[in-house]
């Protein structure tokens, strides 16, 4: 009977017939041709052979293939279309038969060669898994060692490894030497007893390598002292397949590409869209091999974080000499800051070209992010950078900052245009400062009284040049004596670097002579215009508000003046004067620039002329006063008798008493009168007498 024992079918006691196969071989499409040797057969007892077919996983056979034709035994061989070899191992065995089944012999079994081949868990590798012919059997019969082959481009197949039957499963690995394409693989094992040779199902698949390249150790970002564009430098990456090199900018937690190096050999890139200048840049580079994707390079992963520049502030104060420098990046890279140098570069003048050349200032530890530069010169430019020494010895430059120390100059000229005196009794200074400053200034207005020797600070203003400064003097008494001003310059640094021309105003007094019907003016000269005083102008008004007029011109010598003013005995008696100085230089758009004095009025006393008689009907028939230098509007005149009572009485000065009372003409005698007079300043006169009436007809 049949006993089935895992791997092969055999009869008990017989030795005829004996087989044994040969090989197995996978076409394409997943036929395999099995072939095995012819039998044994001394007494011609051979029918036919049986062949059958199971899978070692279950142990069963799925199939069995009688074979009758052709009979002759010279020639075994079977195609299995049946089954797919393809998809899995299969095993074959062969039982020959004899005559009505007296005689019969199973062979040795022998499986497919199955091929796998995955991608790996690590990019850049196919996993290649396959079996050994003799995984069917029982024990252990083990081949020559089973080549694994891949298909070339010229259609042959070369042999890529080669691993010893170890009767099982066995396992290769395969580094993608393509960046993308259809690989196939087999696996053969030669059988040099038979000499036929296994032949696998061919295995692959559309692999491309996912192995990038390792990232580039960026060394430095450091910043190109000439141009002042950041500069990446790196070690270069390892990869055979090396292609180049792709440049990201970092902002903000993103990282963009800004470029592309087609050349592995470069180790460099000048951004020259950078702004190193103004803050901190920071870039990452990726490594790229020769497999690209639809016609783009692929990237490789860069470093986790980007490496940044070293950036410098710098600055510098007003009236100061000295520099702070402070400092902030240089992060990420391959290696640690052991120190900092401090390089300055001297221009001197401001402009002028001559440069000193790079000088080191100072060295601190790599935990000191700042540096004070003291002693500067004024009127001279720094370039200030700072070079971070690596502990690998890469020296990194920052980026380059610029200060000039400069010491506000002094205005060429401040000119105090005049100190006049307005009509509310204080002063107006005007100062005209230099239009070529261009520094600020501070202006502080001094002053003294014509008896005080020392100036006092009264106001400060700041100006810078081309602008007309006016300041006011609220506190002065220009009735009482003139004032000398000026104006002192201080820079911001709080030096005085100037002063003005020194102005002193004019004080106007005088007197009248009630005698002699005039006004005698004195003044104090004005100094200092400009240019110089040109003379003097004398005005004149009536206290009740007539317009001013002017009287006359004077030298800029004579400091006194008479005005006769018996000509305007009708006028309020009231004259109010002002003296106005002149500058021999034209003021602002060609006017004249002048300095008025304090007002002075000055009174004369009214003048009044009381007839002491009249004659009614004869040729001094009216009573009335002739009154000069007086201001009527309150004038008032009563005559009245001996008793007291008001015979006549008339506000209006034009108006005289003829002598008579209620139409008739009072008695001869004696008669009181009493008149009121008030002159131009306000001031009332009273006058009292006795006048005579006499009849004439």
């Amino acid at each position: 009977m049949w006993l089935a024992l895992g791997t092969a079918f055999y009869t008990i006691g017989t030795s005829q017939l004996q087989v044994d196969m040969s090989c197995v071989q996978v076409s394409d499409q997943g036929y395999a041709t099995v072939t095995w040797e012819p039998a044994a057969d001394p007494n011609g007892d051979f029918e036919q052979y049986v062949l059958n077919v199971y899978e070692p996983s279950a142990g069963l056979v799925l199939e069995t293939f009688n074979i009758p034709n052709p009979t002759d035994p010279t020639a075994p061989s079977f195609v299995n279309t049946t089954y797919n070899a393809g998809t899995t191992e299969l095993c074959y065995f062969v039982v020959t038969e004899g005559p009505a089944g007296l005689f019969s012999q199973s062979s040795d079994t022998l499986c497919s060669i199955h091929l796998t081949a995955d991608p790996s868990l690590t990019p850049g590798l196919v996993d290649l898994t396959f079996n050994s012919p003799n995984i069917g059997t029982n024990s252990p019969i083990l081949g020559e060692p089973l080549d694994v082959e891949i298909l070339d481009v010229d259609g042959t197949w070369v042999q890529i490894n080669s691993i010893a039957d170890n009767g099982g499963m066995m396992t290769a690995q395969y580094a993608l030497q393509e960046c993308e394409s259809d690989l196939s693989f087999r696996v053969i094992e030669p059988n040099l007893e038979s000499g036929c040779t296994h032949i696998s199902n061919t295995a692959g698949s559309q692999l491309s390598d996912e192995l990038d390249p390792d990232p580039p150790v960026i060394t430095a970002v450091q910043v190109d002292y000439a141009l002042q564009e950041a500069v990446i430098n790196w070690q270069p990456s390892d990869a055979d397949d090396l292609a180049g090199y792709i440049i990201y900018l970092c902002n903000g937690g993103f990282q963009m590409a800004i470029d592309t190096i087609y050349n592995p050999g470069v180790t460099w890139y000048i951004d020259l869209n950078s702004n190193v200048q103004s803050y901190i840049e920071s870039y990452n580079v990726a490594a790229f091999d020769e497999c690209f994707i639809n016609g783009e390079p692929d990237p490789g992963a860069a470093s986790p974080y980007c490496a940044s520049s070293l950036f410098l502030n710098a600055s510098t104060s007003l009236c100061s000499d000295e520099a702070s420098l402070s400092w902030a990046g240089a992060y990420n890279l391959d290696s640690e800051v052991a120190s900092y140098h401090i390089w300055v570069d001297e221009e001197l003048p401001t402009g002028s070209g001559n440069w000193s050349g790079l000088q080191e200032i100072g060295v601190v530890d790599a935990n000191t992010y700042s540096f004070l530069h003291q002693g500067a010169t004024f009127g001279a430019s720094y370039k200030y950078h700072i070079v971070a020494e690596m502990a690998s010895g890469t020296e990194i430059l920052s980026n380059v900052r610029d200060l000039e120390f400069s010491y506000p100059g002094a205005p060429m000229f401040t000119s105090l245009r005049r100190a006049s005196v307005t009509d509310s009794g204080s002063v107006n200074i005007i100062v005209d400062l230099d239009p070529n400053s261009n520094d600020a200034h501070i202006y502080t207005l001094q002053r003294k009284r014509s008896n005080q020797t020392e100036f006092t600070d009264l106001e400060t203003q700041e100006g810078v040049g081309g602008m007309t400064l006016i300041f006011s003097d609220v506190t002065a008494q220009a009735n009482e004596s003139s004032y000398s001003y000026r104006v002192r310059v201080e820079n911001f640094c709080s030096d005085s670097v100037g002063m003005s021309n020194m102005a002193e105003t004019v004080w106007l007094s005088g007197i009248s002579d009630f005698r002699l019907l005039k006004n005698t003016l004195h003044w104090t000269p004005y100094s200092e215009f400009p240019g110089a005083t040109a003379g003097y102008r004398i005005y004149r008004k009536f206290n009740s508000g007539n317009a001013t007029e002017l009287l006359t011109t004077l030298p800029n010598n004579v400091f006194t003046w008479e005005d006769n003013v018996s000509a305007l005995l009708y006028s309020p008696g009231d004259f109010c004067y002002l003296i106005e100085a002149t500058d021999v230089l034209p003021g602002p758009a060609s006017g004249i620039n002048y300095a008025l004095s304090n007002e002075l009025c000055l009174q004369q006393e009214p003048v009044v002329w009381i007839p002491n008689a009249i004659i009614v009907g004869g040729a001094n028939s009216t009573f009335q006063p002739v009154v000069s230098f007086a201001d009527f509007t309150n004038y008032r005149l009563e005559i009245h008798n001996r008793w007291g009572d008001i015979l006549f009485s008339t506000e209006y000065f034009e108006t005289g008493w003829d002598g008579t009372f209620k139409g008739q003409i009072v008695p001869e005698g004696t008669y009181g009168y009493s008149i009121t007079i008030q002159d131009g300043s306000g001031r009332y006169y009273d006058r009292h007498g006795l006048v005579h009436v006499l009849n004439g007809e």
